[in-house]
């Protein structure tokens, strides 16, 4: 998921980056209006960060493009004091505002909460997978993996345990428990040797799924 961040402050910019990539997004980042612009129409952006005081011209007439071009959520940056700018903002139609100085923290639960909103779908980062629970989908360095619903699943019960070793009877029991529907197939380790075909896992150094012998799986929660 991709944010655009038009911020001339190179500081706070370099900060809102670091916090927002921490949580899984892709961060690009302009430092002026033009940029920003440009950066948009170049690449798929789900939402941006805007500063309303731009050197080379507002921010208020970047938002009026994008919003013009696009229904894409923008969260506006505004000084303290600004509240004329603020009402300008809403009426030509941002999404939410954060007031300088800001926690950055803040401003990663105001993007999920905007982001949320809209119907975009929450995702998981785990290593340099992004998995998409509502969608049933896994992405590994941007490209989808196919899995089937229920190699989908299964990947999610070993992933929500990460701490603990699964057996076969565990990972088809805690299915049935969690999404509602009777599995018939238990053929698990068919299941395990297709999505680690899928994800390129290799079974005798692996970065995703541990066989833990005579027991069953586990995640690998450590970088490999």
């Amino acid at each position: 998921m991709k944010i655009l961040v038009i911020e001339d402050d190179k500081k706070i910019s370099d900060l809102v980056k670091l916090y927002l990539e921490k949580e899984g997004y892709e961060i690009i980042v302009a430092y002026n209006a033009n940029d920003g612009i440009k950066n948009f129409y170049e690449n798929d952006i789900n939402l941006i960060v805007l500063d309303l005081m731009l050197p080379d011209f507002s921010g208020i007439k970047v938002l009026q493009e994008i919003k013009k071009e696009r229904d894409i959520p923008i969260i506006i940056i505004t000084a303290k004091g600004e509240e004329d700018d603020k009402i300008l903002g809403f009426k030509k139609g941002a999404d939410d505002y954060i007031t300088k100085p800001f926690s950055f923290k803040e401003l990663v639960l105001r993007v999920k909460a905007v982001l949320k909103r809209y119907g975009e779908s929450e995702f998981i980062k785990f290593k340099d997978l992004e998995i998409y629970p509502e969608k049933l989908k896994i992405f590994k360095n941007k490209e989808e993996i196919k899995l089937s619903s229920l190699e989908f699943k299964i990947f999610m019960v070993l992933l929500k345990n990460s701490n603990k070793v699964l057996s076969r009877d565990d990972i088809l029991d805690s299915i049935y428990g969690f999404y509602g529907e009777p599995v018939i197939d238990r053929s698990v380790d068919v299941h395990i040797t297709n999505i680690r075909k899928k994800l390129n896992d290799d079974p005798k150094n692996p970065k995703y799924i541990e066989t833990v012998r005579g027991i069953g799986y586990r995640i690998v929660d450590h970088e490999n």
